[in-house]
């Protein structure tokens, strides 16, 4: 008798698309003034929604290879981290991250290199969501492990 599938299983989450410099706003390093960076992610993903409103995210066998369009570097980064969000009382949320995560300025750490690896156990808080607006930061991105700026490996 085959073995039936478990719906609750993660699920593939491979995609591709392209950011442009514009989209990470002053956070793009200099280095890449009209760049566009091409992310390729294979792997799956599962998000559990919890009772309190958060989520808890995870990523196994994921990868993700970021290419800089401008001159075909290239590099190929495990991520397999989780993420764990909770909302909290005024409305901001609380972003727990722990493993390899790849993470987008100016969502961690205004004025920081705009994406980064970062291996460990860190959080950061955005204040409420509001439609059409980014989040403020609230906390900057802090914790222990390595943080490794992304666009080093691209020039």
């Amino acid at each position: 008798m085959p073995k039936a599938e478990n719906p609750h299983a993660p699920q593939p989450a491979d995609q591709s698309f392209v950011i442009s410099a514009g989209d990470l706003g002053s956070n793009f390093p200099s280095d890449f003034p009209d760049s566009s960076i091409r992310f390729d992610i294979t792997g799956k993903t599962k998000t559990i929604d919890l009772p309190d409103g958060g989520q808890i995210i995870t990523a196994p066998g994921q990868d993700v290879t970021v290419t800089n369009l401008d001159n075909d570097a290239s590099v190929t980064l495990n991520i397999t981290g989780t993420t764990h969000t909770t909302v909290l009382d005024d409305g901001s949320t609380l972003y727990e991250v722990d493993g390899r995560n790849l993470l987008a300025d100016p969502f961690i750490n205004d004025g920081g290199p705009g994406l980064v690896l970062a291996t460990g156990h860190f959080s950061y808080i955005l204040g409420p969501a509001e439609p059409g607006i980014t989040p403020p930061l609230v906390q900057p991105l802090e914790g222990q492990g390595q943080v490794v700026n992304v666009f080093d490996l691209l020039v």
